[in-house]
C-alpha cells in the first residue's frame, strides 16, 4: 500500500479535483490522506503589509468579520469534501497554517510516495506568477515525486515518458513505473529529442529492456530541433496523455529539464505532468 498525500486550498477547490485525487489514489493502489490547508491568516492580510506598493490600509479595518466570513466559507467546503470522499477510502486530514502552506507539504512529502497538486493552487493574497508560486515551489522541493494536474481531467489514454539518457530522466520514469503497476497495458510513447547531432536513442537496448518487462506496448519516438520547443510541440494539444518531467529546479546536463522548460509545459498544455528528482 502506498501512501498518497494531496495538497488542496481549504477555502477553494473544486469537486473535478477531489475527482482526480481519488482515481490517481487508486490507480497507484494507494490511500489517499488530503491535506487542506487553512491559510486564513493569509487571507487577511491587508495587501499594504504584503505589496508596500499596493493600495494600503490599516490592518485594524480588518473585522472580525471578514475573518468569520473565511471560517464559514472553509467550514462549509470541509463538509463539502468530507461529502465527497465518505463513498470511498479516503482519509482527510486538516492542517490550519499561519501563512507557509508550502512548507506543511513539504514536510509531509518527506513522508509520502507521492503528492497530488493542482497546477492553479496558489496562496498569493494578489499578484502570483504562471504556475504559482506555490506550485513551482513544491515542485523544487518536495521530497517525492509531485503530479501536477490540470483543472479539468480527460480520460487517460497514453503515458509519454521523456528521456535522454541522463539518470533523471530514467529515474523519473522509474518512479512513475513503480508508483503506477496498473498501467502496464496501457500504450506508451518514449520520446527522445535529439541533443548535440546523437540521432541514436542513449543506451536504447537497455531502456527497451526494461520498458518490455513492464508494459505491454511501447513506441519510441526522436524528434530533432530544440529539446523544450518540439516537446511542447508535441503536447500542445493533448489532453488525453500523462507526461514524465525528470529533474525539477536543478541543475544538470540536458536543457531538457531546465526547471524554466517544465513551468512552460505546466503554463500551457492541460494534461497531469509528472514530476520527480533524485
Amino acid at each position: 500500500m502506498k501512501k498518497i498525500i494531496a495538497a488542496i486550498d481549504a477555502l477553494q477547490f473544486s469537486p473535478e479535483q477531489v475527482k482526480a485525487f481519488k482515481y490517481f489514489a487508486k490507480e497507484a493502489q494507494g490511500a489517499l490522506t488530503v491535506v487542506c490547508l487553512d491559510d486564513i491568516v493569509s487571507e487577511l492580510t491587508p495587501t499594504g503589509v504584503m505589496y508596500p506598493g499596493g493600495y494600503a490600509y490599516n490592518y485594524e479595518q480588518i473585522t472580525a468579520e471578514s475573518r468569520a466570513a473565511l471560517e464559514f466559507r472553509r467550514d462549509n467546503n470541509l463538509k463539502q469534501l468530507h461529502e465527497l470522499c465518505d463513498d470511498s477510502n479516503v482519509e482527510i486530514e486538516v492542517r490550519e497554517t499561519a501563512g507557509m502552506p508550502a512548507i506543511k507539504v513539504m514536510t509531509e512529502s518527506r513522508f509520502a510516495d507521492l503528492l497530488l497538486i493542482n497546477s492553479n493552487t496558489s496562496f498569493a493574497t494578489l499578484y502570483d506568477t504562471d504556475p504559482p508560486r506555490f506550485v513551482k515551489d513544491l515542485l523544487a522541493d518536495a521530497e517525492c515525486p509531485v503530479m501536477v494536474l490540470p483543472e479539468v481531467m480527460s480520460p487517460i489514454k497514453q503515458i509519454i515518458f521523456s528521456y535522454n539518457g541522463t539518470y533523471s530522466s530514467m529515474y523519473a520514469i522509474k518512479q512513475f513505473t513503480q508508483l503506477f503497476p496498473g498501467y502496464s497495458d496501457m500504450p506508451v510513447k518514449v520520446v527522445y529529442v535529439a541533443e548535440n547531432s546523437n540521432h541514436t536513442i542513449p543506451w536504447e537496448p537497455k531502456l527497451r529492456e526494461y520498458m518490455d518487462l513492464h508494459y505491454d506496448t511501447v513506441e519510441y519516438s526522436i524528434l530533432n530541433g530544440e529539446p523544450a520547443t518540439e516537446f511542447l510541440a508535441l503536447l500542445i494539444n493533448r489532453n488525453d496523455c500523462i507526461v514524465t518531467y525528470g529533474a525539477y529546479g536543478r541543475s544538470g546536463i540536458s536543457r531538457f529539464f531546465h526547471r524554466s522548460d517544465a513551468d512552460n509545459i505546466l503554463r500551457t498544455v492541460n494534461i497531469p505532468v509528472f514530476i520527480t528528482h533524485p
